[in-house]
């Protein structure tokens, strides 16, 4: 029975004290690992821009070289001569 009680002080001791301390210093070296990367606010950034960027297994186009695939039709818009007059009463 005190063999059961000791180790269950043991281990809240570990879970209230050591833990948070532990965890801190793994966290804050992950961090500065990450930062010494570059790679801590960018990460996903490169996969991002590929997922964006449509893949047909064409070259790379130079630069100022455009491609236009598709010219949506432009509706035709009506001229608009106005509205209706309407009357109003200001009330105070």
């Amino acid at each position: 029975m005190i063999k059961f009680i000791f180790t269950t002080l043991l281990i809240i001791f570990f879970i209230r004290m050591v833990a948070p301390v532990l965890f801190r210093w793994l966290l804050g070296m992950f961090i500065k690992k990450k930062m010494r990367n570059g790679s801590f606010f960018y990460s996903n950034m490169n996969q991002q821009r590929q997922a964006q960027q449509p893949n047909n297994g064409s070259a790379k186009r130079a630069n100022g070289n455009v491609k236009i695939d598709y010219i949506p039709e432009q509706p035709e818009r009506k001229s608009f001569n106005g509205g209706e007059y309407v009357d109003y009463e200001e009330v105070k």
